[in-house]
């Protein structure tokens, strides 16, 4: 092959387009459409017209609405990658699936697990959406007594004793994280679950005081803090860093805790 026959094949490659890709996958066979579809026959099971059909798979049509583009998906049986594929072709984002909360003992869970053990000697947990421990690694778990796997982080901090202990400033840290919750409660999906806790906490002088201050925090303004083991009085350092995770279908945070690091 010449290098002219190159450059005429390179020449002919064209960037993806959504008329291309509407025809393509109209034609196509699908479980029940085995040979393929007319645009008739598409246009019907979409509740579009026609005119608009045609006009999409012409290139006439550019950015049609999120309900044609669902109806297209659904139709064409695409996969979750060719469905974000064809929003993106029609130059519009899909909505973002709504994932389930990590739940302790799944598969997933278990996951996460190996990635909790891998960080030692470093403290690690994953959380879900709602400030529940889910799982934790050994060194997590000896930093925070109490707290520890399907413990509530805001409950542990107000509640139990032994986080006054661990926690050097904890006046510093429970400021902090009272208003850290006032900004999650405002987006939280189970209010009922908001309210079962504020209305707990509320018998506590402390945590009243502080939420009756009614600041509100966005993520850590400083990423150290300081903590004291438990056993041997020692003060030592750790520098939190935290991650959402980006498996779409488990929602959860990871929490780690570098120890020894400057």
């Amino acid at each position: 092959m010449s290098d002219n026959d190159i450059a005429v094949e390179a020449a002919d490659l064209r960037a993806p387009t959504l008329a291309e890709f509407v025809r393509e996958r109209r034609s196509g066979p699908t479980s029940a459409h085995p040979a393929g579809l007319t645009r008739k026959q598409l246009a019907e099971a979409t509740h579009a017209s026609l005119g608009y059909i045609a006009k999409i798979e012409q290139g006439e049509a550019l950015n049609p609405g999120p309900a044609i583009l669902d109806s297209l998906a659904n139709v064409l049986c695409l996969d979750s990658a060719e469905r974000v594929h064809l929003y993106h072709l029609a130059q519009q984002r899909p909505a973002p699936p709504t994932p389930e909360s990590l739940r302790p003992n799944s598969i997933a869970a278990g996951t996460v697990r190996t990635t909790l053990d891998a960080l030692l000697p470093h403290l690690a947990a994953a959380l879900d959406e709602g400030w529940r421990v889910v799982d934790c690694n050994s060194a997590f778990d000896a930093a925070f007594p109490g707290l520890g796997r399907g413990g509530h982080v805001l409950r542990w901090l107000f509640t139990d004793p032994r986080a006054r202990i661990v926690i050097e400033e904890w006046e510093q840290e429970a400021r902090l994280m009272v208003g850290r919750f006032r900004a999650y409660a405002a987006d939280a999906a189970d209010r009922d679950e908001i309210e079962s806790l504020l209305a707990e906490l509320g018998e506590h002088a402390d945590f009243r005081r502080l939420w009756e201050d009614a600041h509100v925090r966005i993520g850590r303004p400083e990423s150290q803090f300081r903590l004291r083991n438990p056993e041997t009085a020692t003060v030592f350092d750790v520098i939190v860093q935290r991650y959402r995770s980006t498996t779409p279908k488990f929602a959860h945070q990871l929490f780690i805790g570098l120890v020894g690091a400057a």
